[in-house]
């Protein structure tokens, strides 16, 4: 029953796990998938991939830090595909300093900042660019990517999770403000997937056995979902905050 057969969708952070899932999905179900993202190669790959199964997707590059980049990279796209049906925020702050693994007393403001930027700041920046080209056109579905740790604490994540817990606010703020012009705006809140962000990461037996299902999800699992919320089937679902984690929070 899902289709986006003459929609466009963009994805940020689109070139790998879940966003890749979604652009993939996306291009599936008949629509043009556009993928934002700064790594060019994986995302001119990506493109090309889905090309050669008969799908159609394209390619913007994109810093996510960076708001003139996010503003240039949205008129590219209208430029390019005259509208914009689908919007899934999907940027991932991952940080490689010295503090990575530090609780909240030895994050450093340098460390804050790009979770933040990247994790939050980011998904405002591409929607407040979006919004006005979706309520023009009478209506679009934007998709955010929250996570679990917006619901609960945990050590060594505490920037990751304030940023999540924004994201959450932040669809709520958005589906409230829109939707009077047509724009529904949801959240998926995936637990641990598996991506190759969370290659090597100490999961052990004890871990695994705290999900009832029994294992990680997989990025196409989570992509089911946002693409559910993107389609009209979702067309009576807004504000929502959907938990994909196996039942590890319960």
């Amino acid at each position: 029953m899902i289709g986006f057969e003459g929609k466009i969708g963009v994805v940020t952070g689109g070139a790998s796990g879940i966003g890749a899932a979604v652009t993939r999905g996306f291009a599936k179900h008949g629509g043009t998938a556009v993928i934002v993202d700064f790594d060019q190669k994986r995302g001119v790959d990506l493109v090309e991939d889905i090309r050669g199964g008969g799908g159609k997707a394209d390619f913007v590059a994109c810093d996510l830090r960076e708001r003139f980049q996010i503003d240039a990279m949205v008129k590219t796209v209208v430029s390019r595909h005259r509208r914009i049906d689908f919007l899934h925020n999907n940027g991932y702050a991952i940080w490689r300093g010295n503090d990575s693994a530090a609780l909240l007393g030895g994050v450093g403001d340098e460390h804050w900042d790009h979770v933040m930027n990247v994790g939050l700041t980011s998904a405002f920046r591409v929607s407040r660019s979006v919004l006005p080209v979706m309520a023009s056109q009478g209506g679009g579905s934007i998709v955010n990517t929250s996570s679990t740790a917006a619901y609960h604490a945990e050590r060594h994540i505490g920037p990751y999770a304030v940023a999540k817990a924004g994201i959450s606010q932040l669809t709520r703020a958005i589906a409230v403000e829109y939707a009077s012009s047509g724009i529904r705006c949801n959240a998926v809140c995936p637990g641990v997937i598996n991506t190759p962000l969370i290659a090597g990461a100490p999961l052990d037996a004890s871990f695994i056995d705290g999900i009832p299902l029994g294992r990680l999800g997989e990025a196409e699992e989570i992509a089911n979902v946002i693409l559910f919320l993107a389609s009209d089937v979702a067309s009576y679902v807004t504000g929502a905050l959907i938990v994909a984690d196996g039942g590890r929070t319960i």
